[in-house]
């Protein structure tokens, strides 16, 4: 449950970039980067309830679904890699036995990814390609193809990465990822949604399984 995390109630907005399209709100809950290995930062990041999409006159309100942190077996050692917050329009239950259900009913989408580790573009999207194809997406579709060709930027401890997801009026979606120095934008049938299926979906290890049941409240 939510209630697992530690919780502030004050009001912050914070978006993450100047020309972000998402603005946070809300009470504060903190994960932290302990408890896996020597190699543990200690690191704190803060996530807050609410968020909002800001596309020209349309606004997507969004709320927390739950949040987590990914970790990732190196070698022999168990690492934790990021911390991840999922918000879907604020309307939306989840459903936390079947929750790409409410992801696909969502007109807004906002996936927060907070770094622990120094990874590459490549290092990111290797590790999201493995957990897409876990779930049957077809990689050599033009639309995903023509995102993940556009994967050139890093990302340093404490940075954070966003992927932002609208339903469009011609029925496709709009997937865009905000990265430190970079913006990729994708547009396509069920594009945002099956990028979902990489955190939401069926899990390719035992830590996405583990941060999948906080992403959806449990």
């Amino acid at each position: 449950m939510l209630q697992k995390l530690f919780l502030w109630v004050f009001l912050v907005v914070s978006p993450i970039y100047a020309a972000s399209l998402v603005e946070f709100s809300g009470s504060v809950s903190e994960l932290k980067d302990t408890g896996k290995s020597m190699t543990d930062t200690g690191r704190v990041v803060k996530v807050l309830s609410n968020a909002a999409i800001t596309k020209g006159k349309d606004k997507f309100e969004l709320k927390l679904t739950g949040a987590g942190v990914r970790w990732k077996t190196v070698a022999i050692m168990d690492v934790n890699v990021y911390a991840a917050a999922n918000y879907l329009d604020s309307s939306l239950k989840i459903n936390a036995q079947n929750p790409m259900e409410t992801v696909a009913a969502s007109k807004g989408k906002v996936m927060q990814l907070t770094f622990f580790r120094s990874l590459t573009s490549k290092e990111i999207g290797d590790a999201l390609k493995s957990a897409l194809e876990k779930n049957g997406v077809d990689l050599n579709a033009a639309p995903l193809k023509a995102f993940f060709s556009q994967f050139e930027f890093s990302v340093s401890p404490g940075e954070t990465m966003l992927l932002i997801g609208t339903k469009l009026p011609n029925g496709e979606e709009e997937l865009v990822l905000e990265a430190p120095g970079k913006t990729i934008k994708g547009q396509g049938k069920n594009m945002v949604t099956d990028v979902w299926k990489g955190y939401l979906g069926t899990p390719v290890d035992k830590g996405l399984e583990d941060l999948k049941t906080k992403l959806v409240g449990n």
